[in-house]
């Protein structure tokens, strides 16, 4: 009898035990059966360090394939009268033969932002889209100048990999990139232009959109002797650009920013020099950009084009090249 009564006394606790362990037990379980869910999708999609709290994954097209991006039906090819312009800034010396400003960086893109189709905007003489190949990737262009496509990468252009168009007439349907690549291409472009250039830019992209915009003039001392001179013809500052293309549906991602672009609160005032403002009064304001002793090597490493100074906005101190990084929302 007094065996029962214990026995009435401790049965509570001991289901109360077998409870909790029991709870125990099915939250381990759960957490291994989402880890292989996780494991499965980490083997199509490598960990990137740039990501958003919604995973850049969700937006991106498939990672394997070199499929030809699909193209507006209703496309037809356009020129502008600048075409003739850049062709003579190609192909008479204005720019270096193989000249890539992009391709001093490209690899850190790789690296932080995951994606696979891309879209070199303004891509010259094809250097970068080859370099993005080498890498993987599954890399087109487009360029003003077919004299330079012509010229320097035939072989790319025969293969339909880079063609001659605008950025105001992208041939592309939308959403065929998962990132579009640009590099000091959009500071060329005329102010009437840059609602119609970043909105096709947008357009085209599934998620990434990574650009250096240059924000400086060329050199007024040249400017009686050298084609090239004043030839930035939209200069605006930062928040200008982020504004723009905030309108157009792409957002800022500042991780990749500040993991990109160099910024120096060293240099003060006295080691400023050739100040000068840029920028249109009217419209985004006017900036100040100084220069200031700091090396370091434009385009390709195999140029060896290692400059003892550089440019920066005296208003954040930001150091050329400048770039700009966004994801388009939906």
């Amino acid at each position: 009898m007094g065996i029962n009564h214990q026995d009435r006394r401790y049965n509570p606790l001991l289901l109360l035990l077998g409870g909790f362990v029991s709870g125990v037990v099915l939250m381990i379980l759960l957490a291994e059966s989402r880890t292989a869910q996780r494991g499965t999708k980490v083997s199509r999609f490598r960990r990137y360090p740039i990501e958003s709290h919604i995973e850049d994954e969700l937006f991106l097209g498939p990672q394997d394939s070199d499929r030809p991006p699909q193209r507006r039906p209703e496309y037809v090819y356009t020129t502008t009268q600048y075409q003739q312009v850049y062709d003579a800034t190609w192909t008479q010396g204005g720019y270096p033969r193989q000249s890539c400003w992009g391709c001093r960086f490209a690899t850190d893109v790789v690296q932080k932002l995951q994606f696979h189709t891309v879209l070199d905007a303004g891509t010259g003489n094809g250097a970068l889209v080859r370099l993005l190949r080498e890498h993987g990737k599954s890399a087109w262009g487009i360029e003003l100048s077919k004299a330079v496509l012509q010229a320097e990468c035939p072989d790319l252009l025969e293969k339909g990999i880079v063609e001659a168009g605008t950025l105001t007439n992208l041939p592309f349907a939308d959403n065929q990139f998962d990132m579009v690549f640009s590099a000091d291409v959009l500071e060329h472009i005329r102010p009437e232009e840059a609602d119609k250039v970043i909105s096709e830019l947008v357009r085209v992209s599934r998620r990434h959109l990574f650009l250096s915009i240059s924000l400086k003039g060329h050199t007024r001392q040249t400017a009686q002797d050298s084609a090239e001179a004043n030839r930035h013809t939209l200069l605006r500052p930062r928040a200008w650009w982020e504004a723009k293309f905030r309108k157009h549906g792409a957002i800022v991602n500042r991780d990749m920013l500040w993991a990109m672009q160099d910024r120096d609160g060293r240099y003060t005032a006295s080691q400023w020099r050739d100040c000068h403002m840029e920028g249109d009064g009217g419209e985004g304001g006017a900036y100040e950009v100084c220069v200031v002793d700091n090396t370091w090597l434009v385009g390709r490493r195999e140029q060896a084009n290692v400059r003892p100074d550089r440019c920066m906005t005296t208003s954040n101190q930001e150091l050329e090249p400048w770039f700009f990084s966004f994801r388009k929302i939906r």
